[in-house]
């Protein structure tokens, strides 16, 4: 349901620059995500923030300095673009400490890193649905916030992956991008369905804390009733399952037994 702007007010006429600033990014936060880029002019921005137009573009030349003020906000509070943000810090923490010996580290280094970017996205729905509506609408917005927070975040899990199949902890026969990828391809599904799409949960309900447990379960030991489980060495054998060189040589030397009788 879209709101009508909001008259001015004599209280927002004495606010300083950066209160001002700050009001008119908040305002066209909730406009665009409510309307959309295209469904969003300047002069509601203003009418919405109790300014004149001019003021807006005193603040903001170009739309695109709007873009960049809300990503920035958006950084400095809590909510996905945070989540790229403090990302970075979390991985550099955990992903080369020594304390990660093995996939129960690794495990809990994944549920955290799930609970707290399910967590972001449940504190701003307004930000998720800005990227939404810039994406599909091809504006600028979508593009700075791909450059400044998602390749990075891409970068950094793809490093950490590495690291980790380096080390024999993760399978090194899938390419690491991918296993990030996939990782996040949960997170993100859950976060449109339940914040977007199904605010109402009819598909399905399920806590934060179980979420993010069950998708680290299902990144490290797969959804199949005889799910592989990694060895010391980081290969994966099935429960039951002997690995083709024990089957190899119990067949070479059931052969010669036979040509010795």
């Amino acid at each position: 349901m879209q709101t009508e702007p909001k008259a001015p007010t004599r209280a927002a006429a004495r606010m300083s620059g950066e209160e001002r600033r700050a009001q008119i990014v908040r305002v066209a936060t909730r406009l665009f995500a409510e309307r959309g880029f295209r469904g969003t002019t300047t002069r509601e921005i203003a009418q919405a923030a109790g300014v004149s137009e001019a003021m807006i573009f005193r603040h903001f030349a170009t739309k695109e300095d709007l873009y960049r003020a809300i990503i920035d906000a958006k950084a400095c509070s809590s909510g996905p673009a945070q989540a790229c943000g403090q990302f970075d810090a979390r991985l550099g923490m955990v992903a080369f400490a020594a304390s990660i010996e093995d996939d129960a580290d690794e495990r809990r280094f994944f549920v955290d890193l799930a609970r707290h970017f399910l967590e972001c996205h449940e504190q701003d729905v307004e930000f998720l649905r800005l990227l939404l509506y810039s994406a599909l609408e091809g504006r600028e917005f979508f593009r700075l916030f791909w450059e400044q927070q998602v390749l990075p975040m891409a970068n950094l899990m793809r490093a950490h992956v590495q690291e980790r199949q380096r080390a024999g902890v993760i399978r090194s026969d899938l390419h690491p991008h991918l296993i990030g990828s996939a990782f996040i391809g949960m997170i993100m599904h859950r976060s449109l369905v339940d914040l977007i799409f199904d605010p109402e949960r009819s598909l399905f309900r399920i806590s934060t804390e179980q979420a993010a447990h069950d998708y680290a379960t299902v990144l490290f030991e797969g959804i199949a009733a005889g799910a592989a489980k990694p060895t010391k060495s980081g290969k994966a054998r099935k429960k039951g399952v002997r690995p083709k060189k024990e089957i190899s040589k119990n067949r070479k030397q059931q052969h010669t037994s036979r040509r010795k009788t």
